[in-house]
């Protein structure tokens, strides 16, 4: 039956490690996504950072330029005749201080008569704005909104692509019932791009949508549409006149380190889970050495009296109560061999009877050590009167008539043998070893006074 309790043992163990194995792999794994979507999500906030800076440069360059317009047409609403007398003089000091403003242009009754600088936008002196639908809806919603209007970015007469701040002039400001004209103040669509970062992003496309009026849709001018369907971040970026959209999905560019951190957690999680397991193992392995040391006669490597102990009372409080017998035995004699050959021909004769008595009970039954020179059996399912006294016959002829040899001495073992029966009665362990003992007793002072 110990044999069964290591077996017992060992399934345990081998399902723990089953669970161990299967707990590493879901630990580690979980432990990878963790750190990898970590890492993936302070990549993609860094990303955030950067177009959030990026859209606040946008804007930040469109007002700058924008507000500084605003004193030019200003000055054309108070004196549109003085103004363009002076233009070159006014919308150089514009320039001068502006950063994106590639030209500024006056446009009395909507076509235009002064552009400065002239020089390579002579194309537009006396473009007429009604010439052009798209561009005149521009102007027509910057009168009616009565402020400035962001128009683009558009294809100019004068060739390129820009960016258009359009100011309504009124000849009866602050009323603003007479209409006189427009300014427009044209900036650099591809320089602003590039400077302020859109055009340079790293790790994302950027797309950028505008909507001219309610009552249409919104126009993708920048990037590819699609970004919109599945963007990662939208960004409004506020204008004077409207608001635009500002989508981007991103492209983690520091796939390879993420892949080396993806190996690196889980070959560091494998360590960590081998070692742990390999210390389970040699805890078990000292679990397993320390219960055989527990249960185990030293010498003779039998269980002990605490493993009969434990057996006894399992039977006894199984809830069928199996029936079984107990044998109790005495090596007869026994001191006499220490005294006259030694401790260790008495180890020796103790080691040869507990293999004896192992080979002659075979699969019927336990063999213990119970101390000293006394042994104890178990057999099992077996409470048969006339089996009892055969089996004891047995054992005692097998191993009285095999003599032992020790050195040059030749040693004739005698046993006496007790025994008691258990079949479901009303008795404890104690009981059934003081039965069994005082028949072993018994029979030894039967040997004794034969002799």
């Amino acid at each position: 039956m110990h044999l069964n309790s290591n077996r017992k043992h060992v399934a345990i163990f081998a399902l723990l490690s089953c669970l161990f194995l299967l707990a590493s792999v879901i630990t580690i794994s979980a432990l990878t996504k963790y750190f990898v979507d970590n890492e993936i999500q302070q990549e993609e906030e860094n990303l955030r950072k950067n177009l959030a800076l990026i859209r606040f440069n946008f804007e930040a360059t469109i007002y700058k330029d924008t507000y500084l317009a605003d004193s030019l047409a200003t000055v054309v609403t108070i004196d549109p005749e003085f103004a363009m007398k002076n233009w070159h003089v006014i919308a150089a000091k514009l320039l001068d201080k502006a950063q994106y403003v590639r030209n500024v242009a006056i446009a009395p009754n909507n076509v235009i008569s002064l552009v400065y600088p002239l020089k390579g936008n002579e194309a537009a002196v006396g473009f007429d704005f009604r010439t052009q639908p798209n561009q005149l809806k521009t102007v027509l919603l910057a009168k009616e909104q009565q402020s400035v209007y962001i128009a683009g970015p558009v294809n100019l007469v004068q060739g390129g692509l820009g960016l258009i701040a359009r100011y309504p002039i009124f000849a009866d400001y602050p009323k603003n019932t007479q209409y006189w004209g427009g300014v427009s103040v044209v900036m650099n669509y591809n320089q602003l791009l590039h400077d302020t970062g859109i055009t340079q992003f790293q790790g994302g496309d950027i797309a950028i949508k505008k909507q001219i009026t309610a009552n249409e849709p919104e126009q993708v001018f920048y990037g590819d549409a699609s970004i919109f369907d599945n963007a990662d971040v939208i960004y409004p970026i506020k204008l004077p006149s409207a608001t635009w959209n500002m989508a981007a999905r991103f492209h983690i560019e520091n796939l390879e380190r993420i892949g080396q951190l993806r190996l690196g957690i889980g070959g560091i999680g494998t360590i960590a889970a081998f070692t742990l397991y390999m210390l389970m193992l040699l805890l078990f392995r000292n679990y397993q050495h320390t219960h055989r040391a527990a249960l185990h006669d030293e010498l003779t490597h039998l269980p002990n009296r605490r493993f009969i102990i434990n057996e006894l009372d399992r039977l006894m409080n199984k809830p069928n109560q199996p029936p079984f017998t107990l044998l109790n035995i005495d090596l007869n004699d026994f001191k006499g061999v220490n005294d006259e050959l030694g401790h260790e021909a008495g180890d020796e004769l103790l080691k040869y009877i507990a293999n004896r008595l192992v080979t002659e009970v075979g699969i019927k039954g336990s063999v213990a050590r119970f101390g000293g020179d006394e042994f104890l059996i178990l057999l099992y399912e077996l409470t048969d009167m006339q089996e009892i006294e055969e089996i004891m016959a047995h054992i005692t002829q097998a191993i009285e008539s095999q003599p032992f040899s020790w050195q040059s001495q030749q040693l004739t073992p005698s046993l006496s043998i007790g025994y008691a029966i258990y079949d479901g009665q009303n008795a404890d362990i104690k009981e059934l070893l003081s039965d069994a003992d005082k028949r072993m007793y018994q029979q030894k002072r039967a040997y004794r006074e034969s002799r």
